[in-house]
């Protein structure tokens, strides 16, 4: 069992750590939040996709009172407390403003395992849009088991031929094709490598609190892709506002973030996009649409513009 018993809180105490044992974690504002059409996202395994394609674009409308984010399969995060089959977890690498710790919400307890991955003698991180985890112990490769999403680091234990043996959740091993995976990367980070990934994901189905290749918000792709390269960012976009320097329209560089407002571009900041040359920009725009490329100056929002952010290190 995961944790102390049901209903018991934790508030005052040492949050434990678990670590996401499904593919993507949907984190809900209340255990109450999901409905009826959502229960494939509550399992284990999460049935991400299936879940996905059976929402309406009004049942997606009706998402963003109920999910604050997403957590990829290996992320470590800290258990506040439970209700019923219910953890209310803290992610530490999503942190902003209203979050200084991490954003807290509830997933199910069946998502989370409170044993680490094992040790690895390095980690990977997925570098395609979805892989596949297939069983995998002691150099032999199994059946599949679930998809995982661009931007899952996994610790490294062993290899097969073809593909690399990494440690799970739960103290177990899987396998997965060494053709997905890349190194972590580490130092600089470069805008034109973030522009590239970005192209991965035109045609996707925009996702309210998305933060995995299955759907993303507009915070939530920025986020992702800069962590690819080893640059954690907040979650949200008026905490990604504040980060890096601005830089001027005549002088935007691809990797380069941009942001709108309200009329004018005055006002609160609720949108980004990310520039990727020419004039272009890949956004991921609203519910009912999918992630495109676009001249900058054609997008409905480009009255609301409000200036441009450089977060990469490097050209």
């Amino acid at each position: 069992m995961l944790g102390p018993p049901a209903g018991a809180s934790l508030a005052g105490a040492t949050a434990p750590p678990a670590w996401v044992r499904v593919s993507v974690a949907t984190v809900w504002y209340q255990p109450s939040s999901p409905r009826p059409v959502d229960w494939a996202a509550l399992g284990y395994p999460a049935r991400i996709e299936v879940w996905l394609d059976r929402l309406s674009v009004g049942e997606r409308f009706g998402l963003d009172s109920r999910i604050k984010t997403q957590v990829l399969f290996g992320e470590k995060v800290l258990v506040e407390g439970h209700r019923g089959p219910w953890s209310l977890i803290e992610v530490p690498k999503q942190r902003g403003s209203e979050y200084p710790r991490g954003i807290t919400g509830w997933v199910p307890s069946t998502q989370l395992s409170d044993i680490a991955p094992p040790v690895g003698r390095r980690q990977v991180i997925v570098g395609v849009a979805r892989a596949w985890l297939h069983a995998g112990v002691d150099g032999t490769v199994g059946g599949r088991r679930f998809l995982l999403s661009f931007d899952t680091e996994l610790p490294v234990v062993g290899s097969a031929p073809g593909y690399v043996i990494v440690g799970l959740p739960g103290g177990t091993t899987g396998a997965i094709s060494a053709s997905a995976v890349r190194p972590v990367h580490q130092g600089a980070v470069s805008g034109a490598a973030v522009a590239a990934q970005a192209h991965r994901f035109l045609g996707n189905p925009y996702l309210w609190g998305g933060t995995s290749a299955f759907g993303y918000d507009c915070s939530g792709l920025v986020y992702s892709l800069f962590a690819r390269f080893g640059r954690i960012l907040p979650r949200d976009t008026r905490d990604q506002w504040r980060v890096g320097h601005r830089v001027a329209l005549a002088d935007l560089r691809p990797g380069d973030l941009l942001f709108f407002a309200g009329p004018g571009g005055v006002g609160r900041i609720h949108h980004v996009a990310i520039y990727v040359g020419r004039g272009f920009m890949i956004d991921a725009p609203y519910t009912g649409a999918s992630i495109e490329m676009i001249p900058m100056t054609s997008s409905p929002m480009w009255d609301e513009f409000t200036g441009a952010v450089r977060v990469a290190t490097e050209p």
